[in-house]
């Protein structure tokens, strides 16, 4: 029998992770939305916050949240994957804890119900902050950090190509959390729009994941990497605002 290379089920869990965290966030408004209706009746809620409360039109006791447990465990897991990814500079570790912790804060502090009927409905409650802050780790991590693994693809036009991509659905991420957030005080898009821009951040951040993982795929590097085939320059948190250079170990002079 042959001896079986373990790395590979490192690379594997990685891999596995990123497009699972992806694959979360695509069907997660789905599971609510579908779910709710199928289950209880529940119409489409103004926010996906708001399937925290949402029950059943006809219920006695509205409020219960029919959906709350499919809502918060959703949540605990991504917060939980966010966390315990591991990144590829302690910078994006960081910020993928930090975001990991607020998602779990998003779960854990939910608005108040019935919607508009307290100040912890509006984007600077707990529940709120909690939830743009998330947005803005990852849009930190898209901006600055993604395209600190870019140095190994030795396509030009592919490189650049990556981070372009990168740079929008980092802006993305941190502009339509906040637009969501912006359209609570007008009346007029309390009712599904705000639902469908908060999906619509949901996409961006699956979007990342999937993509840095067939990025990822384009040059072996959680391979390299468990190989100990890889480093990235020393860094700190002045470096936070700039591109590290991850080299390999047999080109350590090769720069994008």
């Amino acid at each position: 029998m042959k001896t079986k290379d373990l790395s590979q089920h490192i690379t594997a869990t990685y891999k596995a992770l990123r497009i699972g965290i992806g694959v979360i966030a695509i069907v997660f408004p789905l599971i609510l939305a579908v779910g709710g209706y199928l289950s209880a009746h529940i119409p489409l809620q103004g926010s996906l916050s708001a399937y925290y409360h949402a029950s059943n039109p006809f219920d006695a006791v509205p409020g219960h949240g029919a959906m709350r447990n499919e809502f918060v465990g959703i949540l605990f897991a991504v917060g939980t994957i966010l966390f315990l990814y591991q990144g590829f500079s302690r910078l994006e570790d960081y910020a993928l804890n930090l975001a990991g912790i607020l998602a779990l804060g998003v779960a854990i502090f939910p608005m108040t119900w019935p919607e508009g009927s307290g100040s912890q409905d509006s984007p600077f409650s707990l529940h709120g902050i909690c939830a743009v802050s998330a947005f803005a780790c990852i849009g930190y991590v898209c901006i600055f950090r993604a395209s600190d693994t870019l140095a190994l693809i030795k396509d030009e036009v592919k490189r650049k190509r990556y981070r372009r991509s990168y740079k929008i659905l980092g802006v993305l991420m941190v502009a339509l959390p906040l637009l969501a957030a912006s359209l609570k005080f007008f009346a007029p898009f309390r009712t599904w729009t705000i639902f469908f821009v908060e999906v619509a951040g949901l996409y961006v951040f699956a979007a990342y994941w999937l993509l840095k993982s067939h990025e990822v795929s384009q040059t072996d590097l959680d391979e390299r990497a468990t190989s100990g085939k890889l480093r990235v320059e020393p860094h700190k948190m002045s470096d936070a605002f700039r591109q590290l250079t991850i080299t390999t170990a047999d080109d350590q002079n090769f720069k994008p």
